[in-house]
């Protein structure tokens, strides 16, 4: 049963694992949340019933769909099923329905494009959830493989290296800082150089500009990460928002921007840290937040002036 509770829908049927609350149901970010404990539910069989309409009160229809780009059918499977009755319901006794189902399994797991979809699929599924990105990063890098994969551009390249730069383009798309180091750690038979080099490639073939990340988006991951107060980041916020249509930054890596920003509000605020420590925390070196810091420095003494 479903009831509506402002913008959240409370799933009665289902429990949390942890301390047996009540679910709700956040559509518009696709999440089951504990109504006790707060924790976030994963997916899982049990929740992927038919719930196909949410009352009008809440504004949310069709909150779960029974199909995905996460599964490698797109959860349209065509399988011929164990009971041996046919559409009316009348009992077959044809014994070539037993050789039809295996031929039909055979099929499915002999197909080439399945099997490579099944294995991009688990693997973008793997990064996605150690990485803790959302679901919707997931689909959107699923869909970039699919369009590649149709247009059979994947033959003789490395199938994690092209699912490695669809997660950074989704991630892109979607203004979501990451940091191909990491993913690279992740994906393990992936290195930077080949996800560069794949990321170019995707824009290439599917003509697609590269969006280029606002800095104040990783602010909150830098401070996070340096343990720095949120003093610090709001007046780091303030200083990008001065200098960051300034053409003389142009061109600028976004995070060194972010870095050298957060690096001078603690220099305003005097909060204990360094250099090192807010560079460590954007995966940049102190050379780059120095020049940064210099740029940023001027660029405000000019507009003081």
């Amino acid at each position: 049963m479903l009831a509506t509770n402002n913008q959240f829908c409370i799933l009665d049927e289902f429990m949390c694992n942890v301390c047996k609350g009540k679910l709700l149901l956040d559509a518009e970010k696709d999440e089951k949340i504990c109504s006790s404990c707060g924790i976030v539910v994963r997916e899982s069989n049990s929740l992927s019933g038919d719930i196909e309409s949410i009352t009008e009160k809440a504004g949310m229809t069709n909150a779960l769909e029974s199909t995905s780009l996460m599964t490698y059918d797109i959860g349209l499977p065509t399988v011929i099923g164990n009971r041996n009755v046919d559409a009316t319901g009348r009992h077959i006794h044809d014994p070539e329905i037993d050789r039809l189902r295996r031929l039909n399994r055979f099929t499915i797991s002999s197909n080439p494009k399945m099997k490579n979809l099944n294995k991009s699929v688990g693997e973008i599924r793997r990064i996605t959830e150690i990485m803790g990105l959302n679901s919707l990063v997931a689909e959107r890098a699923c869909y970039i493989y699919r369009k590649i994969l149709n247009k059979g551009a994947i033959r003789g390249r490395s199938i994690s290296g092209i699912v490695s730069a669809s997660i950074c383009v989704a991630c892109d798309d979607m203004s979501i800082p990451i940091s191909i180091d990491k993913i690279a750690e992740i994906a393990q038979s992936a290195t930077k150089k080949s996800i560069n080099h794949y990321y170019k490639f995707i824009l290439r073939e599917l003509k697609m500009s590269g969006k280029l990340l606002n800095p104040t988006y990783c602010i909150s991951q830098i401070a996070r990460r340096a343990a720095l107060t949120a003093k610090a980041e709001r007046k780091a916020l303030r200083i990008l928002e001065a200098v960051q249509c300034n053409p003389e930054l142009a061109g600028k890596k976004p995070i060194s921007l972010a870095a050298a920003a957060l690096y001078l509000a603690v220099c305003e605020v005097k909060e204990n840290t360094t250099q090192l420590r807010i560079a460590i925390a954007a995966g940049i070196t102190t050379i780059t937040i120095r020049k940064r810091s210099l740029e940023i420095s001027q660029i405000l003494n000019n507009l003081k002036s």
